[in-house]
């Protein structure tokens, strides 16, 4: 089961208040002793011309002294509440202020020279300062975990962790009227100081949530790190059944020993895979032959001139610097890179000795990383990582004709690579139903694939037409039902909008009458979900469309409560009762409400009626039971409204109650959000669930694991929809989902595509290399 989540306690808050009291304090003497650290470096540097630059610097960091110090508070909230916010789909903006693990393969193509150049010095600022301050955070983050509700540490949900204190440095220093050259002065110095002043910090806040009684949480323990293209959460445990005979002798396993290979170039050597050559990869420049003909040991590159920290760059640079979400890792560990079969091993030597361009051998080094990612992501099966492992050298002869492959989403390759990653998201295990035949269908595609004729976009696009179509996942019938299914949720999540609007005009209605518990709960149950339906048909009409049947008969309804006024006009009574019975009938018909659940009203009705028709006012209704089904679907008497299905809306969708609790509450601050958040705690954060289109989950349906695909969320983000193998289509509340997590009834087991955590994982590379590589080369 997942780790029990209890809320924030006010130690958590207190904390944070100290540490923005305490900024103007700690920025002040960050600006001291880089000051004095520049000094030093000006009185012993041989060049005049850096001495008079670093003494430059110095005067314009004691003008722009009371700007830092008064900006850095405000600059650090923000931080803390954009870190804490729920992160945007959206990637039309791209920050810089990037760590190793933030890089993202698409974001690159969006970004500038200048960008990827600073998100490079960004990123290599913030590893400095973390590895200045990690004694201190290691005890800080246990603490602070449990004062945020959490029983282990996971210290990407710290909001005061460096990386978090270094970016808002970094742009409050990029938003000063100085030059790039002088804020370079500043950093050469200024992520050995702020580690330092950081570590100090930590030392201080750990103290201060001691003080306070709060205990540490325990570091989880982990495993060797996977690829982080896996994207699930919680991890899972994959135990792999054994392959099914029929299955293996379909298998190509290579032979023999693999040929040597590694991302990071030889000593004095630059990497070859760098952001900046990814960057101008996915923006075309290689394309042509123009460029000097190159070679995997030796290629030029351009680079900006800037000045950097080298001089404090320790050895730890070789090390992993997510050491954040392994808890503590040795700072020695590091990621090996699986070597891949020898035939392709020497079909990839062969590519990079044949290219001609940069851009050429740059292209064989990211299809190899892509497809050793993909074939190393344990989401998939053995069989199906086998095969994608075995049709990297049809990718490899492509990316060295056609650059496209990587910048272009929809280039058939790239949709073919996608299309089998998805698909294979879909089968839990080699057991699975459909998998045998699914895997008939790739064996056929890597056939194809293993013919060195396929090299163009073409022949991927025939096989991506070939694979889709054999898949069945977009037939007509398919589409039918999902778009009845959608369509029956939004009506469902309207009407249930305007229902709650409906049911608080009720109450505030001068003649309306809340003595009766039951019939308070159908009108502003069944009633108000009739009414909403009315209205909604009325909006969606001409202005002069006819007067509201349904909402006439709630005047009539309220009207026939009030015994004592109806008691002294019974002969309108009874000719207004026939009417009123049947039309209440009709507008329950209206929303395929069930008759059965409507009956214990009806009846409470009666008796209201008959006590009006025999003048005895003092005659009270019999109390309902609380076994009534209307009193268990309806909270009586009270502001929520519960959420409603009509049963065909049940049926198209799939739609599954929390039967522990049928009372899913929809208010109308619970269907909008507040404005201005600010810091969200960890509570808030817990509430949300971070699910997007095209994430797999296994669900426990009528006691059997079922992995679906979540395919529609409402607009409002109250409904989701999840289709598993089939079409089946399973919706549930927000509430509803929140629960089951909780529970582990639903285990997240993706949360982003194969192919798009593959290449992010090259960018994140490139980054890695970029900035290991500004150290070493500028210490030279």
């Amino acid at each position: 089961m997942t780790n029990p989540i209890q809320a924030p306690s006010a130690a958590f808050q207190s904390c944070v208040d100290e540490v923005l009291r305490q900024s103007p304090f700690f920025i002040d003497s960050w600006t001291t002793k880089l000051a004095d650290a520049m000094y030093e470096r000006a009185i012993v540097a041989a060049d005049s011309w850096d001495r008079r630059q670093l003494q430059d610097a110095i005067t314009v960091l004691k003008k722009n002294r009371i700007s830092i110090e008064q900006g850095f508070p405000e600059r650090l909230e923000k931080a803390m509440a954009a870190d804490g916010s729920p992160k945007s789909a959206s990637k039309k903006n791209v920050p810089t202020g990037r760590s190793l693990s933030s890089v993202s393969f698409d974001d690159l193509e969006l970004m500038g020279d200048s960008q990827v150049q600073q998100a490079v010095e960004n990123a290599r600022m913030q590893q400095l300062v973390k590895l200045g301050c990690e004694a201190g955070l290691a005890s800080f983050s246990a603490r602070l975990s449990t004062a945020q509700g959490l029983l282990v540490v996971k210290t990407d949900s710290n909001p005061l962790r460096p990386e978090v204190i270094a970016l808002a440095l970094i742009e409050l220093l990029q938003s000063l009227p100085v030059s790039a050259q002088t804020r370079a002065y500043w950093l050469l110095d200024g992520a050995r100081i702020m580690g330092e002043e950081l570590q100090s910090l930590y030392v201080l806040l750990n103290d201060f949530l001691a003080g306070q009684g709060i205990a540490p949480a325990a570091y989880g323990v982990m495993g060797a790190p996977q690829a982080r293209t896996s994207g699930g959460w919680p991890p899972r445990k994959v135990v792999e059944a054994a392959p099914h005979p029929s299955i293996l002798a379909h298998i190509d396993i290579p032979k023999g020993e693999p040929a040597e290979e590694n991302t990071l170039a030889p000593a004095g050597r630059r990497p070859l895979l760098t952001l900046d050559h990814l960057h101008h990869l996915l923006l075309g420049d290689y394309d042509d032959s123009d460029h000097e003909p190159t070679s995997f040991s030796e290629f030029g590159v351009e680079e900006l001139t800037q000045q950097d920290f080298s001089h404090t760059v320790p050895a730890a640079l070789d090390a992993l610097t997510e050491l954040e979400e392994m808890g503590l890792v040795s700072t020695k560990m590091k990621l090996t890179r699986p070597s891949p079969p020898a035939p392709v091993a020497n079909l990839r030597a062969r590519l990079k000795t044949d290219a001609k361009t940069l851009g050429q051998s740059l292209a064989i080094e990211v299809v190899g990383l892509m497809i050793e990612q993909m074939a190393s992501d344990e989401r998939l099966l053995t069989p199906v990582r086998q095969m994608l492992a075995n049709a990297e050298p049809a990718f490899l002869r492509l990316a060295v004709t056609d650059p496209r492959f990587f910048s272009d989403k929809s280039h058939p390759a790239r949709r073919l690579l996608d299309a089998i990653t998805r698909s294979s998201l879909g089968y839990a295990s080699e057991t699975a139903a459909g998998f045998p035949e699914f895997f008939q269908h790739l064996r056929e595609v890597a056939v194809l694939l293993a013919d060195e004729k396929v090299g163009d976009s073409e022949d991927f696009a025939r096989l991506l037409d070939n694979f889709e179509r054999r898949q069945n996942r977009n037939t007509p019938e398919n589409r039918k039902a999902q778009r009845l299914a959608v369509q029956s949720l939004l009506q469902a999540e309207q009407r249930n909008l305007m229902a709650v609007k409906i049911a608080a005009e009720i109450r505030a209605r001068p003649d309306f009458i809340d003595d009766n518990r039951l019939i308070t709960a159908f009108l502003t149950g069944p009633w108000s979900q009739v009414l909403a339906q009315e209205r909604l048909a009325v909006l969606g009409k001409t202005s002069d469309s006819g007067p509201s049947t349904f909402k006439l008969t709630l005047d009539g309804v309220l009207w026939s409560l009030n015994v004592e006024q109806a008691s002294r006009h019974r002969r309108r009574l009874l000719s207004l009762i026939p009417d009123l019975l049947e039309s209440l009938r009709q507008g329950l018909m209206s929303i395929d409400f069930p008759v059965e659940q409507s009956r214990p009203f009806f009846d409470e009705l009666m008796l209201v009626h008959r006590a009006a028709l025999k003048a005895m006012s003092g005659l009270s209704a019999q109390p309902e039971k609380s076994s009534h089904s209307l009193g268990r679907m309806f909270v009586e008497n009270s502001d929520p409204m519960p959420l409603w299905l009509a049963p065909s809306e049940v049926q198209n969708s799939g739609f599954m109650d929390d039967q522990d609790d049928p009372t899913q509450t929809w208010t109308e601050a619970s269907l909008s959000e507040p404005e201005d958040r600010g810091l969200a705690t960890q509570a808030e954060l817990n509430g949300k669930i971070e699910l997007d289109l095209g994430d797999w989950i296994d669900l426990l349906v009528d006691m059997q694991w079922l992995r679906a695909e979540l395919t529609w969320v409402s607009p409002l983000g109250t409904l989701f929809m999840f289709t598993s193998q089939g079409g089946r289509k399973h919706s549930m509340t927000s509430r509803v989902l929140r629960n089951l997590l909780m529970l582990d009834l639903v285990k997240i087991v993706s949360q982003q595509g194969v192919v798009e955590g593959a290449l992010d994982s090259v960018a994140r590379t490139a980054m890695q290399n970029s900035v290991q590589d500004k150290g070493k080369f500028q210490l030279d």
